[in-house]
């Protein structure tokens, strides 16, 4: 250590005193501060110690303020004079040692001992202890104690409460303690340790100490006297039984520092405000602040009830990071080298310390009370806690739906990425680099006729550039972490499911295509949905007695359900299942939709392969076509739109949009549409195609000039930069049978390891491995709620999985938290209807009922049966009411689904509420209790509504208000009102009805 900092012992509000030891200057300074500028300390130097001799140890007398002692190098101890008073004060005495070595520590009792602790040497005392009594003297003095022969003494402190007792580390021995009133001058315990060094005693509670290791040891030892066998102390009892006490510290930090770089601890120092929080300083300038959980329960109350110890950690901070850390790093030379907490005598609120740098600036450093905290509200918001209060951030402003905003979010952070990438040479400097060597390489003379680029070179140029499935984790990921987006955008990313669930995102596959527009991937898939859904209706996948609905396209291809076990959905009849019969069963499906004769490569199964195209959408007709592509053309995907119309055979529709393209000048004309009108190309049409292919940077256009250059539809599988389903399509379309078997495997394998969504045209979803296929996406994207909805339309009618019903009930408790009480009702009887067998058998059992009234008198179910179950009073906008008899409308007891508490059964004894009242809703059928006020106009609950045309005669059903006797209520403040008063009320206001009550039930309806 080259310099520190010490607050003086002995400083008061009015001088706030503390000494600058310079150890590589050999000089001290005695500073006293005048104010604080922010971190920075104004301070006026009081006095000066120069020329001292080169010391290794220092510390300021308990008794006398201006009394400082060193350990010179030689191993003498010197008392210094330092008197603010006194500038030219200069009093020295020296206490030789019979033999030189070093003093590796030096410390001061309160009644004014001087204890100095020296390397070893042979036959000679290594710790002495001299009686300062009588001050300053010019005459040797010679220790009235002298322990440790032979030992290494590394610290040395005393105890103020204490001052006989002295706490020593012995180089790597151990740790001792001396009773010095004990005139034989044995120790009165030591433990064995290698954290012997920097000795700090907590001044709030003296049991407790800390020691550490040594150089590349980054270990602090907490140790607890009342822990130790024989308390550390002669004469008290050990606080617990031998058996259940440590024999050494009661708590070790192995990692106390970073010791990724190869560091020592430099000082441990108690903060002396709060009992068990001290710090720690590295040479690496870290410094952590750590408060220790302690027992409070006094030695005789432990010793008696033998508990057992339990200190631990109870919270950390790091007030600096070491010079080398990524984030928080510095200057080497700019880092802390010394510290000290600034007790007594602070005028500052809360704890502080000086630290001081290499440069001898001193520096305010403040503790916080505790260490920052992070913490998520139910609205998606961060609170972020730290020493001077609290902190919210909440997410950007949302008035538009999800996916407009998530598309200007993405839209923006892959803008970022692109400059950044730019900026920082990764596609910028290189790329240049790159494209001015390709234009000279064109430029040579071997190069002049633009050579014929291979089939291999052609698939490494494609593996370079970003897969179909790398861009939509970009997409999704929004270019993290090379892009670093606002907060607020982040926590807008949080509520991403919150928010399509109240946007309708359900089972309709097509109304969550516009749900999540901004995710052309999931638009993708939901419109796969929508065909499979299509094809299967009308039992269009059934027959030979077979349903094939909703298998996908690897299924079909290997005559197979995707599982051994053939569900009994599956078979319609006792005969047993054979390829044979699903073959037949393909070509009746064919045959029954009236699919034209597949056109492509000659095949053994184009039944098979038309069918599999159709689930692609690769087998719609030639005015169908156009319109897919207009609509392409319509989002800016020119090229694919005509590729596509290339590869699905139809030439004409793909030269008229190239047409209509050129003309609008949507692109250029580099003779695309002579290569197309083409059966075949010639050798200086493929070398055009391939420089073409080598400037393009749209992957449709790649892929088809790719074709042309070799003349093999395997390059365009191969391609990974298109959309699964389009590579499907052309396998389907083009390869043979011997090598479309083994794509379609190993695409589908690839699709579920990776958790691809663009899978699910190959793994169907009736499959186990569309299961495993979205287990693999949730766990990378964490959205179940497209998971479950997606599953849930074969679920189980042809597909029964555990991990489904348990993705549902946490999509139902997700739902339950986002308050989207009639959306998850939705979701339920939409499901309901869907798992039925083809006789309408339900295949699940009905959910109990979502809300449930109860009267707030008997605490019974307000049904009009008792059956058990909940009951039957209709409910409105804002839900059902059971409330006191208090004609403030509020509601008594309200039973949900997460918290169902049966109605009590009361057979045996008959309803006091029976008759006319109980019959129409009024009372209670089981107690005879009238049901609560309305909110707005104060009648009972039920009763017909006297403002009407015609007063009582509005119970006529004919001149009645439908909504007159529904019950409604507000889940927040539980008042009730006639469903009719509530839409008329809220209909103009947004507060509740009821007086004081300032509840923004309108907003919330």
């Amino acid at each position: 250590m080259e310099a520190a900092v010490r607050w003086s012992p002995h400083s008061t509000n009015a001088a706030q005193r503390f000494l600058v030891v310079d150890v590589a200057g050999n000089r001290l300074r005695l500073g006293e501060i005048e104010r604080f500028d922010g971190s920075r300390v104004k301070y006026k130097q009081l006095a000066q110690r120069s020329d001292l001799p080169n010391f290794t140890a220092f510390d300021w007398s308990k008794t006398q303020e201006s009394f400082v002692g060193i350990g010179s190098a030689s191993g003498e101890a010197i008392l210094l004079e330092i008197d603010g008073d006194k500038p030219q004060a200069d009093r020295t005495q020296s206490f030789p040692i019979k033999h030189q070595r070093k003093c590796n520590s030096i410390a001061f009792s309160s009644r004014n001992w001087l204890a100095t602790g020296l390397d070893r040497v042979r036959n000679d005392f290594c710790m002495n202890i001299y009686d300062l009594g009588q001050g300053i003297s010019s005459a040797p003095q010679e220790p009235f104690r002298k322990l440790a022969t032979s030992e290494a003494i590394t610290s040395i402190k005393f105890l103020s409460r204490e001052p006989e007792t002295l706490i020593t580390g012995v180089s790597r021995q151990c740790v001792r303690i001396y009773d010095l009133r004990d005139s034989s001058g044995a120790a009165v315990s030591q433990f064995p340790t290698r954290q012997v060094h920097n000795v700090a005693i907590d001044p709030l509670d003296e049991d407790i100490f800390l020691t550490a290791g040594s150089v590349g040891e980054p270990i602090v030892s907490a140790w607890d006297r009342r822990f130790l066998p024989c308390g550390g102390r002669g004469g008290l009892m050990a606080a617990v039984s031998a058996d259940s006490a440590p024999m050494g510290p009661v708590l070790e930090l192995r990692r106390a520092i970073d010791n990724s770089v190869s560091s020592a601890i430099w000082s441990l120092r108690f903060a002396g405000t709060k009992r068990g929080c001290f710090g720690v300083l590295s040479s690496t300038g870290e410094i952590k602040i750590i408060e220790l959980a302690l027992p409070r329960v006094a030695d005789s109350a432990m010793a008696q009830e033998q508990r057992p110890w339990n200190h631990h950690v109870r919270m950390t901070h790091n007030l600096h990071f070491p010079y080398y850390d990524k984030y928080h790093g510095r200057e080497e030379t700019s880092r802390i080298i010394g510290y000290d907490f600034m007790v007594p005598g602070c005028t500052l609120k809360g704890t502080h310390a000086l630290g001081i740098r290499p440069n001898r600036e001193i520096e305010l450093l403040r503790i916080p009370d505790a260490p920052p905290s992070i913490s998520m509200t139910a609205l998606d918001e961060l609170i972020i806690g730290t020493g001077d209060g609290f902190r919210t951030i909440g997410p950007s402003n949302a008035y538009n739906p999800i996916a407009e905003e998530l598309s200007d979010l993405q839209k923006l952070a892959l803008e970022k990425k692109h400059r950044n990438s730019v900026s920082s040479g990764k596609d910028g400097s290189d790329h240049n680099v790159t494209v001015l060597a390709n234009r000279f390489h064109r430029l040579s003379i071997e190069s002049s006729s633009h050579r014929t680029v291979s089939i291999k070179e052609s698939q490494h140029q494609h593996r370079n550039s970003q897969t179909s499935r790398e861009a939509h984790e970009e997409l999704l990921s929004m270019g993290y972490p090379d892009v670093k987006l606002d907060i607020g955008d982040y926590l807008k990313v949080l509520s991403v499911q919150r928010r399509r669930c109240h946007e309708g995102y359900a089972l309709d596959p097509h109304g969550n295509k516009d749900v999540v527009k901004n995710d052309p991937w999931l638009v993708e898939m939901w419109d796969l949905v929508q065909r499979l859904e299509d094809i299967a209706k009308d039992d269009g996948m059934i027959s030979e007695d077979l349903d094939l609905s909703y298998l996908g396209v690897s299924s079909i291809w290997a005559n197979s359900f995707g599982t051994k076990l053939v569900t009994p959905a599956r078979l319609m009849s006792m005969e047993p299942f054979s390829e044979t019969r699903f073959v037949n069963a393909v070509k009746g499906i064919c045959l029954n939709k009236g699919y034209p004769a597949f056109q492509g490569i000659s095949t053994k199964f184009p039944e098979h392969r038309q069918l599999c195209l159709a689930i692609c959408g690769w087998a719609s007709k030639p005015h169908k076509l156009r319109d897919q592509s207009e609509r392409l053309m319509e989002s800016g995907q020119y090229y694919k739109a005509i590729v596509l119309a290339v590869f699905k055979g139809h030439r004409e529709v793909a030269l008229d949009l190239l047409k209509f393209a050129i003309q609008r000048k949507l692109i250029e004309n580099v003779g695309l549409g002579a290569v197309i009108a083409c059966e075949s190309v010639n050798e200086e049409q493929r070398n055009m195609c391939a420089w073409m292919a080598e400037e393009s940077s749209d992957p449709y256009l790649k892929a088809l000039l790719a074709y042309f250059v070799s003349g093999n539809w395997k390059v365009v599988t191969d391609m990974d930069q298109l959309s699964l389903h389009d590579r499907v399509g052309v396998a389907l379309k083009y390869l043979d049978d011997e090598s479309l078997g083994p794509f379609l495997s190993l695409a589908m394998s690839e699709a579920v390891v990776f958790g691809n969504i663009e899978g699910v045209v190959l793994t169907g979803l009736a499959e186990p491995a569309a299961m495993t296929l979205f287990e693999k996406y949730i766990a990378k994207f964490n959205d179940l709620q497209t998971a479950v909805l997606a599953m849930g339309v074969t679920v189980p009618r042809y597909i029964d999985e555990p991990r489904w019903e348990a993705w549902r009930d946490t999509y139902f408790h997700q739902m339950q938290a986002w308050q989207a009480f009639v959306e998850r009702t939705r979701l339920v009887c939409q499901h309901n209807q869907r798992a039925a067998s083809r006789d309408g058998v339900p295949l699940v059992r009905p959910y109990p009922r979502q809300v449930a009234l109860r009267c707030a008198h008997c605490q019974l179910s307000l049904a009009l049966r008792d059956d058990g179950s909940y009951g039957a009073l209709p409910l409105g906008k804002l839900g059902g009411i059971g409330a006191d008899d208090d004609g403030s409308g509020s509601v008594g007891n309200i039973a949900t689904n997460g918290g169902q508490q049966p109605a009590q059964q009361t057979s045996g004894r008959r309803p006091r509420g029976s008759g006319p009242a109980a019959a129409a809703g009024v009372v209670c059928p089981r107690c005879g209790r009238p049901l609560p006020r309305c909110g707005i106009c104060m009648l009972w609950l039920g009763s017909p509504d006297p403002a009407r045309p015609g007063g009582a005669a509005a119970l006529q059903r004919a001149q009645e208000d439908p909504m007159a006797r529904f019950i409604t209520f507000c889940m927040s403040c539980r008042h009730g009102f006639h469903a009719h008063h509530a839409r008329e009320w809220f209909a103009r206001h947004a507060m509740c009805a009821v007086p004081d009550c300032q509840c923004m039930c309108g907003v919330r309806t």
